[in-house]
This record gives C-alpha cells, sequence and structure tokens, in this order.
C-alpha cells in the first residue's frame, strides 16, 4: 500500500472527510487528496501534520503488512519521502516491518546538493547509522569533520550526533542509511 493509500485507510477507519482531515492538519483539502491518490510526494513536515491529525506516529504511515514469513516489496511500491527546502527523496526500504527497531532507506541527492540537517530527521542520540555509498562521490560531515567518500564506501555513526552529507558531483549521488536501536 501506498503512503497515500495508508492516509486514505487511516482517514475512512477515523470517519474522517478529506477536508476533515485537511482541517485537523492545517492542510488543503486539494493538497490531502493529491496525497491521497498518488500525485504528490509529500515531505516529511507534511507527513508529521497528517499523522498527528490522525493520532498516529509517523512510521505508522508506512507500515506494511506482513504474513510471517517473508514480504517482498517492488522498487515501484516504496514510499518516498521529499524534504522542504532540499533535492534530498528517501526511498523508505521494507516500510513498518521492523518496528522501529530498524530501519533502511536509500537517499538520493541532487548534483552538488546538501542533505537534510539531522536536526529535520527524528532520531534519537545513541542510535547508529550505517551509511553506504551506492552512486556518487560525497562528503559526510560529522561533528564538524569531513569525511570523503565514494561507491561502495561505508561509514557508522551516531545519528544523534551532528551531520549531514553533501554531493560532490555533477550527477545524483544515493546512499544506503540503515538506522538501528541504540548502541549498547
Amino acid at each position: 500500500m501506498t503512503v497515500g493509500g495508508r492516509i486514505k485507510a487511516l482517514r475512512r477507519e477515523r470517519q474522517l472527510q478529506q477536508r476533515q482531515l485537511a482541517e485537523k492538519s492545517g492542510l488543503t483539502p486539494s493538497l490531502v487528496s493529491q496525497i491521497e491518490s498518488g500525485k504528490l510526494t509529500p515531505s516529511l513536515h507534511t507527513l508529521g501534520r497528517l499523522a498527528a491529525a490522525l493520532g498516529v506516529p509517523i512510521a505508522a504511515l508506512f507500515e506494511a503488512a506482513s504474513n510471517g514469513k517473508i514480504h517482498v516489496s517492488r522498487r515501484t511500491e516504496y514510499p518516498v519521502v521529499s524534504f522542504d527546502g532540499t533535492t534530498e527523496q528517501w526511498a523508505v526500504l521494507g516500510a513498518g516491518l521492523f518496528q522501529g527497531k530498524i530501519r533502511a532507506v536509500v537517499s538520493t541527492l541532487g548534483p552538488r546538493a546538501m542533505g537534510v540537517p539531522p536536526e529535520r530527521v527524528l532520531i534519537e542520540p545513541g542510535q547508529m547509522k550505517l551509511m553506504y555509498v551506492i552512486q556518487g562521490k560525497v562528503a559526510l560531515h560529522y561533528n564538524g569533520e569531513r569525511h570523503l567518500l565514494e561507491a561502495g564506501d561505508t561509514a557508522y555513526l551516531d545519528g544523534g550526533t551532528p551531520h549531514t552529507w553533501e554531493n560532490l558531483g555533477g550527477g545524483e549521488a544515493r546512499a544506503l542509511w540503515v538506522i538501528t536501536g541504540k548502541e549498547e
């Protein structure tokens, strides 16, 4: 189920009209309609407003049913999250399957662009992140240091420490981010 489909299902479970959800979330009915129909990819900020209006955590907008054995997701089915003011987009992998213990996203960053700063992403101090560069040459800015990485390189870091990444090239850069529970 797409993010828009999940929002629509949750809205209907709560017996809300699109207009009512729009009012509760501070969005326009047109925007809610476009998100539910899949015509528009909502930003993380917009998803947060919708989740709050529906009374669920943002992760609930990405939950996928599992039959307890295997869950296969096609790349065309990945929920995509964009961020206001950046070119960065996340394709959320295996959405909802790990119940907050682990998350994985493929992040795409436009040419010569900066990634989303950590204060805009809900990562708790002590939650560890593994970054695997799939494509491009990037700089990982971590706690005041700059680390140059290219396709095939990895970095393992505390997601609660200030960090972001930067695409150094003229084409798209892509990285797999795996976010785990707290380091013990």
